[in-house]
């Protein structure tokens, strides 16, 4: 009998691993900080890799492999590719994962202002790659779970929910729609630049309930009406180049993309 076999056999359950490329860990920390929610996942999947809390190496196959952060160098690219080899289950988990984060900003900084904070390399895979990318740029993914860092809620329901063999979808509603069930004022009125229009929500409007603007950390709704946005924004005396800077924080890739098929008027200028 292989050892895949005798683990399968042994153990019973899915094999699981947690695995951290460019980013702060932060992630992989939300899982981490809820003793409860941690044992939950422990006793309902075999973890063969989690670097914050084992330190065993495991090079076999998984069923369900989470990855947080983005693809900055050749390095995070391989090792993203080699996972996804080794994995049925891709998840990102994350907005560096999913949306590219702060990692993506250097693909509209400019290059002079980052030269400060440029080091020699020592080996040859550690190259940057061009624009630092979400891993979905890189590599099939499953499933999303957004944020930054994300819900935790989130993904203890997504583990339940793959363990029963259910489909896991994603929160489909716009940030506001929570932010009218928790009856929050809205930052709009108050003159501030909010993403939470067109914002995929599931985050319980943790930053506007305190508020603080959306900054879409989860990525931008299937429906998200960029054009009317801007119109709204405009009437509230914001020009539409600060609420492109705001919304490059997080999810800069995913939004170009998105402007990008905006053929019309001055928002067509913007990605």
């Amino acid at each position: 009998m292989t050892e895949e076999k005798k683990e399968t056999t042994e153990t019973g359950k899915p094999k699981v691993a947690f695995h951290d490329i460019t980013g702060c860990q932060g992630c992989v920390l939300s899982v981490i900080f809820n003793e409860d929610e941690l044992l939950d996942i422990i006793n309902a999947v075999d973890i063969k890799e989690f670097r914050f809390i084992m330190g065993e190496k495991y090079d076999g196959p998984l069923d369900i492999c989470f990855i947080e952060g983005a693809v900055v160098n050749k390095e995070d690219e391989e090792m993203v590719k080699k996972l996804r080899e080794r994995s049925k289950v891709v998840v990102a988990l994350g907005a560096c994962a999913t949306h590219g984060n702060i990692p993506s900003l250097k693909n509209w900084a400019d290059p002079k202002n980052l030269e400060r904070l440029q080091y020699q390399k020592k080996h040859e895979q550690m190259i940057d790659v061009p624009n630092p990318m979400p891993i979905t740029k890189f590599i099939k993914v499953e499933y999303s779970l957004p944020g930054c860092p994300p819900d935790r809620d989130e993904i203890k329901k997504f583990v339940k929910e793959i363990l029963l063999g259910k489909q896991f979808y994603s929160y489909p509603d716009p940030v506001c729609r929570e932010c009218r069930l928790f009856e929050n004022g809205c930052l709009l009125d108050e003159g501030k630049v909010c993403l939470g229009p067109i914002t995929r929500g599931g985050c319980r409007a943790v930053c506007c309930h305190n508020g603080f603007e959306c900054y879409g950390c989860r990525g931008i709704t299937d429906d998200a009406q960029f054009e009317e946005y801007f119109k709204l924004m405009e009437e509230k005396g914001i020009d539409a180049t600060t609420v492109k800077k705001h919304m490059e924080t997080f999810a800069g890739v995913e939004i170009n993309e998105a402007l990008e098929k905006i053929q019309e008027g001055k928002w067509a200028k913007l990605h």
